[in-house]
């Protein structure tokens, strides 16, 4: 009797056992983030980030950026003028190097669509009798640029909260021509939850 009660504990320890490794891992797709640094600046940033496959991953990023943060720029002036990036936002694609469902090192690659005011720039108005005037004055106008950038994501509570610390730099293309400075931007620490 004792050694069917043993067989028949072991028989269903075994089977346990082997249900828990049939069982998949946790795999979260979708993960939403934001950076904690830049609301110090007077600033936002909200990311939206998709798993492709184990170590790839797409998405999309939009920032507005406030009077505060205009002190970090680097691309604060050129042809005499000054450069005031307002809104951004930022397609993406990452590869994670230990998997995208692990803590990892991770290479990223963005292009940016800026809405940018460049103060002390010859712009025409119209006056009072309909006549085209030029003036020093603020044009408004949308810029395109390429980047690149590199962190560190670390998962915690049960892979659910993701903090990433990142590095990133952006260059400016005008309508005009290119304009080759960096630009820091989807630089910081963010925090995410993965879904």
């Amino acid at each position: 009797m004792r050694r069917s009660l043993v067989f028949l504990a072991c028989f269903l320890l075994a089977c346990f056992a082997l249900k828990a490794q049939e069982e998949p891992s946790k795999s979260y797709k979708n993960q939403i983030s934001t950076n904690l640094l830049l609301p110090i600046f007077g600033s936002v940033d909200f990311s939206y980030e998709r798993s492709l496959g184990k170590k790839f991953a797409v998405g999309v990023g939009a920032a507005v950026y406030g009077e505060d943060f205009e002190d970090l720029t680097i691309d604060d002036s050129y042809g005499g003028g000054t450069l005031r990036t307002k809104t951004e936002i930022m397609p993406f694609a990452r590869i994670y190097f230990n998997g995208n469902q692990n803590k990892s090192h991770l290479l990223e690659i963005f292009a940016s669509f800026s809405r940018v005011d460049e103060d002390g720039r010859l712009v025409r108005f119209l006056n009072d009798a309909g006549n085209g005037v030029y003036d020093i004055g603020v044009e408004s106008y949308t810029r395109g640029g390429f980047g690149l950038g590199y962190g560190y994501r670390f998962l915690l509570l049960d892979d659910k909260l993701a903090l990433e610390a990142q590095f990133g730099l952006r260059t400016n293309f005008d309508l005009n021509f290119v304009v080759l400075n960096a630009v820091l931007v989807r630089t910081g620490i963010k925090i995410g939850y993965r879904f």
